[in-house]
């Protein structure tokens, strides 16, 4: 505080130095143009500028401040306020309103951004009957000079933020992209992609859980999650045909939709079945299995919907018993 102090007074004198030098300078100028002014000559000509110079050039008003004082009118508030002993003491509005200021700084304009824009044709096309009026987030624009793990920590921030938010708003999904030239020339390419994304989502997890590093992650009983929150995950990629479900209609890039379990529940989809009223569907499951049916591009229902989650995040080229797209296992280990 002495420091601090110290360094405010030498601001002050500064300023103060100044002010004199100013008035200093106006005084002579006016006693030269005197002296001067007796006759007509150059003389008295430039003393005369000099005088103008001093009266407007060095306004003095425009260097006058005002020296920091510590006055509280109702008394010091802060003489007797107990030092809090973390951080999780500190008041939730103090603490709101600054990660609010932090989340505004880091972020970039998540409903407008590349990968939103590159995923547009499989939003309007897709046979979701919820798809084309869905709230969509995206991550930050790709960048090919970083790894994709530096490009999704990049998009974290925006994340946390979509789902700590997004049953409010009625958020539906977050979407992150991937070069289609890179992750997107077949399902097994397509896989690994998708592994990296959600194992670096999953170390960044704030809650802890990791669920990458499940051993069971292959298994029933497994799901993906992000800070506490179950999350559905589907996949588009150009390697798909125009009859696959997983059909990106003609986008260039890879995409990974992460849909909070949430999103179901605010569009009332109801609980998982497998059985479907194809003659006269009238559950908006039914009606979408039905859409997507009628437009050649069925997906593949279960007899049961107990089932690995991790089988349906990356659909192999033709669904079938046995056919399998193993993503979550890392080549390099």
């Amino acid at each position: 505080n002495r420091i601090v102090l110290l360094r405010d007074d030498m601001a002050f004198l500064g300023l103060i130095s100044w002010s004199l030098f100013v008035d200093a300078c106006r005084l002579l100028s006016i006693c030269i143009f005197l002296l001067c002014s007796l006759s007509l000559n150059w003389y008295s000509f430039i003393s005369f500028i000099l005088v103008i110079v001093s009266l407007y050039v060095l306004d003095r008003s425009k260097y006058e401040t005002k020296k920091p004082e510590l006055s509280f009118p109702g008394g010091n508030p802060y003489r007797r306020k107990r030092k809090v002993k973390d951080e999780e003491k500190i008041p939730a509005e103090v603490r709101g309103k600054f990660l609010e200021q932090i989340m505004d700084f880091v972020l970039y304009d998540v409903e407008n951004c590349q990968a939103l824009l590159d995923f547009d044709p499989v939003k309007r096309n897709t046979e979701c009957i919820f798809s084309k009026k869905s709230k969509l987030w995206g991550a930050c624009d790709y960048d090919r000079t970083l790894s994709v793990e530096q490009n999704v920590i990049r998009s974290i921030p925006a994340l946390m933020k979509f789902l700590a938010i997004g049953s409010h708003l009625h958020l539906d999904g977050f979407v992150f992209a991937l070069p289609g030239d890179e992750f997107g020339e077949d399902p097994q390419q397509f896989g690994q992609g998708v592994r990296r994304v959600l194992k670096c989502i999953s170390d960044h997890d704030p809650a802890g859980y990791h669920c990458m590093n499940k051993s069971y992650l292959s298994k029933i009983g497994w799901s993906f999650e992000f800070d506490g929150i179950p999350i559905f995950v589907t996949t588009f990629a150009p390697c798909y045909p125009e009859t696959h479900a997983r059909y990106a209609f003609g986008a260039e890039n890879s995409f990974i939709l992460l849909q909070p379990m949430y999103s179901f529940a605010i569009h009332d989809i109801g609980p998982d079945t497998p059985h479907t009223n194809w003659e006269c569907p009238v559950t908006p499951r039914d009606k979408i299995r039905v859409a997507y049916k009628e437009s050649k591009r069925p997906y593949h229902i279960r007899d049961s919907v107990i089932y690995p989650a991790a089988h349906d995040i990356v659909k192999p080229l033709t669904e079938g018993v046995g056919e399998l797209v193993e993503w979550w296992v890392d080549p390099s280990q």
